[in-house]
């Protein structure tokens, strides 16, 4: 395997702190997705959440108090209105309102106003492009979100009368049938809207039972709760109390605040609002989301990222470094729920992540499968040039990672003259290292070739290119001296600390976002230079 996988220096960081890891470890405990079990890159963590989960999180601020504000840039919201009204065109424009009520003045105008009075049928009701004219369910629907956008725009009242009557008599016709409880609410949620009393028989809907919701699965308790806010809407809607089993929500408020997604998390805050909760019982809920906050004002979601084996591989090679166990009973559990669901890519690069993960968690031996596409010159190169070598490079990480042999490449030599012929030169030689092959570096690539390039960190588009580059100069036995002191000082300090994952690195040359791969290729330059420069993580600061 892989010597950065199976060493550490001096000594693990469980044997430092007397058999279990520092707290730092659980750094990557927040980048395990709810989704599947793998690791997610941490860059997706300062990414906002979509439009409909950002609508979701800025309402149930509001409900319970905050002035929510937001300070998007004209592209942004573009694109978030471009996306929303994709999707659906009608609650599309309904996400968008507490952005708009937020300070995006751009997210709605009186334009919208126009766009929704277009989708008004003769019948009175509304369509929506994602729902559809078949059915009632959809009309409903579709209907409730053209009103509450119309009323946040201030122009339902702007409705020629002749109009609103049409809407109201088709609303009165289907309020004599039965329907299901999100329809219910639709029908009469739009009833409220146009200042029109709802019908007794459908005031009278009865709670959603809650007898025995420890033994619902996850989906039957997700659809209890949606049909509890629906009707906890019609309710409301009809001015009156609604009756809500506050010793069976309180506990999933609770256990579910940190982790619940958006709108599950607002039609709950909803419900227990309505049930008389205190208010001290959603101070966990204000944490979670005032923790979520962007710089503009606007909440990410990383729970709801998708993991995959190559972040999950950088975890475990990040932990190798810092001398963390490796053990993850969770990160097996995703690999064969992945692999049994039929779902797991079949791409050889993929299929390759996936065998080194297990090995490196499982401390396992390569299966013959994985040595045979070790030997694939499909997948890894036979010949390394300038072009190619970041691709051979990570291939040949990932096949020592997994206890696989490749072959000694072929390199074409070429003069590393500029920044970009440099990086690739050190790539190579990174990955004749880490391959323990360290003595086949070509002779054209020296100390003395690399030094000038080691010491000025400017020409290098990324941290993770210049931490290539040092490495690789140490690795030809280039010496930490005063000015390459300085200029690892100027090209990675400023660029140490992620929220919530103070060890980490971001990206560089411009681009804020944390990364793992950025981090690994500091955190192993340190370690080659013997921890001089103190960016490995240190039991022994940790916790002060």
């Amino acid at each position: 395997m892989s010597a950065l996988l199976t060493t550490s220096c001096g000594g693990s960081a469980s044997e430092r702190s007397g058999g279990r890891d520092p707290a730092a470890a659980g750094q990557f405990d927040r980048l395990v997705s709810q989704e599947n079990g793998y690791y997610y890159h941490p860059f997706l963590r300062e990414q906002p959440a979509g439009p409909q989960a950002q609508s979701f999180a800025l309402r149930t601020l509001s409900e319970l108090g905050d002035a929510p504000r937001v300070r998007m840039d004209a592209a942004q919201v573009r694109s978030w209105r471009e996306g929303a009204l994709e999707t659906s065109s009608l609650w599309g424009r309904d996400w968008l309102v507490p952005l708009w009520q937020a300070g995006a003045d751009r997210a709605l105008g009186q334009r919208d106003a126009a766009a929704v009075n277009r989708t008004r049928t003769k019948g009175g009701w509304y369509v929506d492009s994602a729902l559809g004219d078949d059915d009632e369910a959809a009309r409903l629907g579709a209907t409730w979100a053209a009103l509450g956008v119309l009323d946040a725009l201030g122009r339902l009242d702007d409705v020629p009368s002749e109009d609103r009557a049409t809407t109201v008599a088709w609303l009165g016709s289907a309020a004599k049938r039965r329907h299901a409880l999100d329809q219910s609410s639709a029908l009469a949620g739009s009833l409220r809207l146009l200042k029109q009393p709802v019908p007794a028989s459908l005031a009278r809907v009865a709670a959603p039972r809650t007898g025995g919701f420890a033994d619902l699965s996850p989906d039957e308790r997700a659809t209890r709760l949606s049909d509890t806010y629906s009707y906890v809407l019609v309710r409301e809607a009809a001015g009156q109390r609604a009756v809500v089993d506050r010793t069976v929500w309180e506990p999933v408020l609770r256990d579910g605040a940190a982790t619940l997604p958006y709108e599950q998390l607002y039609q709950l805050v909803h419900v227990l609002k309505a049930a008389g909760t205190p208010r001290s019982a959603f101070a966990p809920v204000l944490e979670r989301l005032h923790g979520t906050l962007l710089d503009d004002g606007t909440v990410r979601e990383p729970d709801a990222f998708i993991g995959d084996p190559e972040a999950s591989l950088f975890v475990q090679r990040l932990r190798t470094l810092a001398g963390w166990s490796r053990e993850d009973p969770r990160l097996l559990q995703a690999i064969a729920r992945e692999e049994k669901s039929g779902t797991a890519s079949p791409e050889a690069t993929e299929r390759l992540n996936r065998a080194a993960l297990r090995a490196v968690t499982e401390n396992s031996d390569p299966s013959d499968r994985v040595r045979q596409l070790c030997t694939d010159p499909n997948l890894v190169p036979t010949t390394v040039t300038p072009q190619n070598a970041t691709a051979w490079q990570r291939t040949v990480l990932t096949c020592a990672d997994a206890g696989a042999e490749t072959r000694d490449p072929v390199v074409a030599a070429w003069r590393p003259d500029s920044a970009d012929a440099v990086v690739a030169a050190a790539t190579l030689t990174v990955g004749l290292a880490d391959s323990d092959r360290r003595d086949r570096v070509p002779s054209w690539i020296t100390a003395d070739a690399l030094r000038r390039w080691a010491r000025d960190p400017a020409p290098f588009g990324s941290l993770y290119d210049y931490t290539l580059v040092v490495r690789a100069y140490a690795l030809l036995g280039g010496a930490l001296d005063g000015p390459l002191r300085a200029a690892l000082g100027r090209a990675v300090t400023p660029y140490r600390g992620c929220p919530g994952l103070p060890d980490l690195y971001r990206v560089g040359g411009g681009d804020e976002a944390c990364d793992l791969k950025t981090t690994w290729g500091v955190w192993a330059l340190d370690r080659e230079l013997d921890g001089a420069m103190g960016w490995l993580p240190d039991a022994t600061r940790i916790g002060k």
